[in-house]
This record gives structure tokens, sequence and C-alpha cells, in this order.
């Protein structure tokens, strides 16, 4: 995924490179002014006009290629994002199965050694059976027999022994359960240690597409800003009507993304309603005319948008852990922190965990941890998520809402926990349908 976003945002770094070489013929390029004794011909007015268009098509190529590369941002973000998810997952596995392994190896030799004297232990049993020759069976220990007291003593005899061939056995197959366990544990440390090993390289990896990405934007961004005051200039307007054209520019598509996220959430909603609708059980008989009426709801009632799973949580719980976020705002990003720095999972884990409700630590844990509720029954303290194409495998953020349109929030490194809306900026197409409640 990295390597594609690498490309993806590659091309507009390209064109915004160019269009910067564009900008800067324009801003090079200025119509002669008169001198004392001239006057501007047509070809001066020509020049004039022609310098206005191509600094306002450039402002537009640049306004163009700012946008795609803060998309192709965003998408490193997400991907880093992800990565980190899947590093703090990893890296868990890994120190879980580090300990299980540590742990066991004790366990491992007093395993080995106990195999050992267990199939010692039937060797030598099975050297005496050859040596008195051979086996003999119950019913021919009681044929053999003189009389009926050679008969007891000869059972229990026969039994004695075969209780200790048993008991040799079981301790032999017991052994080997608890060496290949002891085995196991050993290779799933060192599994989880590789695969941790190589999430911690995706994860610079993504990282550092990042910050490229980060530094285009930047770049490109510069390089508009200038373009924007040439043509201010050309145009006798001020750069601060020009920004404002631009910002309004920004709002509208912001409110697009607004429009499609109530549209995305409002079809989640009325399919959870359909499938609560389709998994009703037929409606019982109807009670005699005796039967108080008011037991059976009316047949207009829709039926309600049931949430994925039960929560535990009061809403007392959820005020007090959305309080102890803002607490953590101003907070720095760690990944895998669980404090004084977080990453998004680890604040969201805190927040909760200061109410005494245990959490994962990763977003993805997180979102198969909770109930799901849907946006119309939100409440301060349930989780947003955002994950690529609303995806819950490829979940790669949480945060923790608290109320009116807010949430709390630890993002990047080189950022700070902080409040913001939900539905205002930031990957605004990547909100998952549904919340979480713990």
């Amino acid at each position: 995924m990295t390597y594609r976003l690498l490309d993806h945002w590659a091309r507009p770094v390209v064109l915004a490179c160019v269009i910067a070489l564009i900008a800067a013929g324009v801003v090079a390029s200025s119509p002669r002014v008169a001198g004392a004794d001239t006057y501007p011909g047509l070809a001066d007015i020509a020049a004039g006009k022609a310098s206005v268009s191509d600094a306002a098509a450039t402002v537009a190529e640049l306004d163009a290629a700012v946008v795609k590369l803060e998309q192709a941002r965003a998408d490193a973000e997400n991907a880093a994002l992800l990565a980190a998810d899947v590093y703090a997952t990893a890296k868990g596995d890994a120190e879980r199965a580090q300990r299980q392994s540590v742990a066991a190896s004790g366990r491992a030799d007093d395993a080995v050694a106990a195999l050992d004297s267990a199939r010692s232990d039937l060797g030598a049993i099975a050297m005496e059976a050859y040596r008195s020759g051979g086996s003999m069976t119950s019913v021919e220990a009681i044929l053999g027999a003189d009389g009926f007291e050679d008969v007891i003593a000869r059972s229990e005899d026969y039994g004695r022994a075969a209780a200790e061939v048993d008991s040799v056995v079981q301790r032999v197959r017991a052994s080997e359960v608890v060496a290949g366990t002891m085995s196991d544990f050993a290779a799933d440390a060192a599994q989880e240690a590789a695969d941790a090993a190589a999430a911690a390289v995706a994860l610079t990896k993504a990282e550092d597409s990042r910050r490229v990405a980060e530094q285009a934007v930047a770049d490109a961004q510069a390089t508009r800003e200038d373009a924007v005051v040439r043509l201010a200039q050309l145009q006798n307007t001020t750069v601060q009507l020009e920004q404002q054209r631009q910002a309004g520019l920004a709002s509208d598509r912001q409110r697009a993304q607004q429009a499609q996220l109530a549209a995305a959430l409002a079809a989640a909603e009325k399919a959870a309603a359909e499938q609560t609708a389709a998994t009703q059980p037929p409606p019982a008989t109807s009670p005699p005319a005796t039967s108080p009426p008011a037991t059976s709801p009316p047949a207009t009632t829709p039926p309600p948008v049931e949430s994925t799973g039960t929560w535990s949580s009061s809403a007392s719980q959820g005020q007090a852990a959305a309080a102890f976020a803002q607490t953590l705002v101003g907070s720095p990003y760690q990944l895998g922190g669980n404090g004084p720095a977080y990453d998004c999972s680890g604040l969201t884990r805190a927040s909760w965990g200061s109410t005494g409700v245990w959490l994962p630590h990763s977003s993805r844990s997180q979102y198969g941890a909770v109930a799901h509720v849907p946006f119309s029954q939100l409440r301060p303290g349930d989780l947003i998520f955002w994950g690529t194409n609303r995806d819950a495998n490829s979940i790669y953020h949480v945060a923790i809402y608290i109320g009116s349109g807010l949430v709390v929030e630890a993002t990047v490194p080189g950022s700070t926990a902080k409040i913001r809306s939900y539905a205002s900026s930031w990957n605004l197409g990547d909100i998952m349908p549904y919340a979480g409640r713990p």
C-alpha cells in the first residue's frame, strides 16, 4: 500500500514542480513600464492582459495541484496510521509471546528431562518383559494359577504390573504434550518477533512517505501563495481578497464532504433498520378481544436501529471517560504510548481505563471489542473510527467523542492531543458508519 501511495503523490509533485516553473516565469514576465517620454502601446496592453490571464491560469492549476497533493498527503497519513496500528498490534503480540516463552523456558527443560526419564522407564519395563518371556494377559495369569489364593496373588501382580506400565505410558504422553507446547511457545515467540520487525520496517517506510508528502504540500502551497500575490498585483486587487476566495473554495469542498458523510451515515442506519426488520420473528397470533389492547404496539411503529453487540458501560461512565480525555489535550504523541504520551488508541484506552473499563491497545482491536451504535445514538464517551473505504480491516484511527460534534484525539508524530470537530476536516470520507461503545 505504501508503494502505491508513493506513486500517487509523486505525480502531483512533478506537476507542482512544473507549475512552479510556470509561475516563476509569470512572476518574471511583467508588462513594460512606460518611461517619462513614452506611453503604453497596444502591444503593451495585450501583454498586460496576457500576463493577467496567464497568472490566473497558473493559480487555477496550482489550486488543482494543491488539492491533489493534499489528498496524497491524507493517503500517506492513512498509510502511516494503519502501519502504526499494525506495528502496535504486532509489537504487543511479540511481547506477550516473549513473556510466555520466557516463563515456559524452565518448564521446557523440565519437560524434556521428564520425557527422557519416562521413555527410559518405559524402555526398562519393555526389556524386563522381554527377558521374562514376553507379556502375559490376565487370562493366562488366571489359568496358570495353582488354587484360588494363587489366582488372587497372580491377578494382583498382573494388575500392579499393568498399572505401572500404564502409568509410565501416561507419563511419556504427558511429557510429550508439555514439551511440544513449550516448543510451540518458543516458535510462536520467534514468529511474532519476526512479524513485529517486519511491521516496524513498514512503519518506517510509511512515515517517510508521510513526511515527503507533507513537504510536497508545503512546497506547492508556497508556490501557489506567490502566484496569488502576483495575480492580485496584476488584477489590482488585494491578496486578502484572493485568499478569501481560496478559503471559500476550501469551504465548498468541506461542505461537499460533510454532505457525503451525512448520506453515508443515513444509508448505514437505513440498512441496519432494514436488517433488523428482516430478522424480526413473525408476529404472534392476535390475542383475544378481551386482552388489553395496549400489549400490542401499533403496526406502523418502525423497528428501532439496533446496535451490533451489547455494551456494559453506563452513560455516566461515558461522560467520565470523555472528561478524562479532555485532561489529556496537549499530551505529546508517541506510538504505543499509554501515558504521559499517547497514540490514538492509547488515549481512548486511558480515557476508558480511568472509569475501570478495559480496552485493547489498537484501533482495530478496539473496534472489535465494542458494541457498534448508529451515529443518531452517539453519546459522550463513544469511540469514532476511521478506515480506508470504511472497511473494518483497514481501520487506522480512533478518537473519543466528548459531545457537541467534538472529539479528543492523538493523530501523528510531532503533534499533540487535541479537540476538533469530527465532521469538519481530515479524512471525513473514511469515518466508519458506526460508533463504538464499550
